[in-house]
């Protein structure tokens, strides 16, 4: 009762429907906090404390009687946010790179990947395979980082990828089936005839599941090669029932057997994509052995990452069963997040008046574009179009701000003393903290009209040269310390890479006439539109030889 004491005062002065939010949220507040007491395995990150951190971003986003009501129940002042010493939220802090940059024998962020790993990714908890798991995380990751951090390596293997071609047929101006690109298939293509008005032929799409399936479909063969996407033809839409729907329950705690179709649905999604990622490293071994590979699968474009982590599952003798759980992280993980990225760039581009213009001026001299007949792409500069498109950069820092939700999340293995202005808060070793890094995004303070899509914010004068480049400032979309993630390089890279493509040749406009963007509900990583849009895509047309328009 004393949680409800302590937090009546923020009740006073609210109108009746924020009265029955608070009480919705005290009495969620009241279970995590006795769920906080009970025993828990050490480095098992418990399911209250999800709870909590969407709570506790939710009352602060709340501005007045959120803050109000969090402020009356939380354990300690100052930026940590809590009401158990057992999982502290690290809020605005200043020094919350050095905190989260501490050593593994100081803070760990291996046992909360582990923790994802057997209770999302559904990988079966037995004491040998804990054991193996810590012991080759980080053989583990270096082949991945040596891909996807590395500037040259992330380049080289987007132009691979032929980007060029494959946005030249982003659409394929069919409503059949059979003549639609694998992206398509889920975007619910309607043909729309060009008429005597000069208006140019175009097809109705669902943007989102377009774009977040042609990104995926870009990626994943320059990890995993292109027999893997061609061979199974479920794993996409595994993917986004796994990512979109199973995913958020397990991390709640929702029960596997609870009977209800979306945990049934993305359990057998899940399942499936361990099958096929546990096939697909049986193939790649046998490919590394020089035995005969199953189906005769051409093994010579799966990228040296891939191979990498094949052969310390070979050496640390993980099963084929093992290794199927093991891999489902960085499948999603390659593009969970990024994809739907894309979308919400596209989105604010297309959609935000003078924006499109001054981004298609700023591309130009790195997307070569053809001269006659239908405008396509015949060459691309990767490497110069992401290291001089400032604009463009700061219109995804922007994205960034408005749709990335990204949370740091660290297990103390020893007792650590963190410094916050005139606190000092100990914190005992057993306990977790986490970092929600997309409060400052909202932050009025920091962010003039936070509401608004204005990607000059991230635009600064450099020092030397005096041009505006592009800078995160205060933004962390990749988390922070040592367990960042991974791909970054490579993530920013693709994306920048795609909506230049797209955006060079493409037009775009709502099916409904005007732009309206749907309200945005937290996803695993980035924010979900709570509906598709609807719009009509069609290709840039000449309006004189060599000009497009």
């Amino acid at each position: 009762m004393r949680l409800v004491e302590r937090a009546a005062s923020a009740c006073t002065s609210l109108s009746i429907a924020d009265a029955y939010k608070v009480i919705a949220i005290i009495l969620l507040l009241i279970l995590v906090q006795r769920a906080a007491f009970r025993s828990q395995p050490n480095g098992i990150f418990p399911v209250w404390a999800t709870l909590e951190i969407g709570i506790t971003q939710y009352l602060l986003n709340e501005r007045g009687w959120g803050r109000k009501l969090l402020s009356g129940m939380r354990r300690y002042g100052g930026s940590l946010y809590g009401i158990s010493s057992r999982h502290q939220l690290l809020v605005n802090l200043t020094d919350v790179d050095r905190v989260m940059a501490q050593g593994h024998h100081t803070i760990d962020h291996i046992s909360v990947q582990y923790t994802l790993l057997t209770r999302v990714f559904g990988a079966a908890e037995t004491p040998d395979f804990k054991q193996k798991t810590f012991a080759n995380t980080k053989e583990l990751t270096a082949p991945v980082e040596q891909l996807f951090l590395n500037d040259a390596a992330a380049t080289a293997a987007l132009e691979s990828a032929n980007i060029p071609r494959e946005v030249n047929s982003y659409v394929s101006f069919s409503s059949d089936s059979q003549y639609l690109k694998r992206w398509e298939r889920s975007a619910n293509v309607r043909f729309v005839d060009g008429d005597h008005l000069d208006k140019a032929a175009g097809v109705e799409v669902d943007l989102h599941s377009l774009t977040r399936d042609f990104g995926t479909c870009i990626a994943v063969p320059l990890f995993y090669g292109k027999d893997f996407l061609e061979r199974c033809p479920t794993v996409i839409d595994d993917l986004w029932t796994f990512d979109n729907d199973f995913f958020p329950l397990m991390m709640i705690g929702v029960p596997k057997w609870a009977p209800f179709k979306v945990v049934r649905e993305g359990k057998a999604a899940r399942s499936r994509l361990h099958h096929e990622l546990q096939a697909l490293y049986k193939r790649i071994a046998q490919h590394q052995r020089g035995d005969a590979v199953d189906f005769d699968a051409d093994m010579s474009d799966v990228s040296r990452a891939a191979l990498g982590r094949s052969a310390v599952y070979e050496r640390a003798n993980f099963s084929l069963e093992q290794r199927g759980m093991m891999e489902l992280p960085i499948y999603w993980g390659q593009n969970a997040n990024t994809q739907p990225m894309l979308f919400w760039l596209l989105v604010y581009i297309y959609s935000s008046p003078g924006i499109l213009d001054r981004v298609r001026d700023e591309i130009s001299p790195y997307v070569e574009l053809s001269s006659s007949g239908s405008v396509e792409i015949t060459n691309m500069h990767i490497s110069a179009l992401t290291r001089n498109c400032q604009y463009l950069k700061a219109c995804l820092f922007e994205t960034y701000r408005l749709a990335n939700d990204p949370t740091s999340i660290r297990y103390v293995v020893r007792p650590i003393t963190i410094r916050d202005g005139d606190y000092k808060h100990d914190l005992k070793a057993g306990t977790f903290i986490s970092a929600p890094h997309s409060l400052v995004s909202s932050d009025p303070l920091i962010f003039e009209e936070p509401e608004k899509f204005v990607p000059d914010r991230f635009l600064i004068p450099d020092a030397t040269t005096g041009k505006s480049v592009a800078r995160y400032g205060r933004l962390k979309p990749w988390g922070s310390g040592a367990a960042m993630c991974k791909g970054r390089t490579f993530a920013e890279k693709e994306i920048l890479a795609l909506a230049a493509a797209i955006i060079s040749i493409w037009d775009m406009k709502p099916a409904e006439g005007e732009w309206r963007l749907p309200a945005m509900v937290p996803g695993t990583g980035v924010k979900r539109p709570t509906k598709d849009i609807r719009v009509v895509i069609s290709r840039r047309v000449l309006s004189s030889p060599g000009k497009v328009t």
